[in-house]
């Protein structure tokens, strides 16, 4: 499965594609919860302080918005699947990131 990340993403993570062949990543709550294993800092942009997706995120499976299936985050990948992930959508003065809380940032 192919994972592909934009703005903010890209540079949280670090690069602009990472490839995922593990089995047990059957459903995008479990991508997420391997996405953020292996890249914390992703928690902040990914999920609110509850655990739960973020609504200003876009995220896209393979091109649909899994916020809109029946299942949710429980939605299915295949081993083909393409997961886009893009910055939170803003606007107005104050960029989104500057509005939350820091609650998953590591402390120092």
């Amino acid at each position: 499965m192919q994972l592909r990340f934009y703005a903010n993403m890209r540079t949280t993570v670090g690069r602009p594609l990472l490839e995922i062949d593990e089995a047990k990543v059957d459903s995008f709550r479990k991508l997420l919860a391997l996405l953020v294993e292996k890249y914390p800092e992703t928690a902040f942009h990914l999920l609110d302080a509850n655990g739960n997706l973020r609504p200003d995120v876009p995220i896209y499976v393979d091109g649909r918005n899994p916020r809109l299936s029946s299942i949710g985050m429980d939605a299915p990948l295949m081993p083909d699947s393409v997961i886009s992930f893009f910055s939170p959508i803003s606007s107005g003065k104050l960029n989104v990131e500057v509005l939350r809380e820091p609650t998953y940032r590591k402390k120092e």
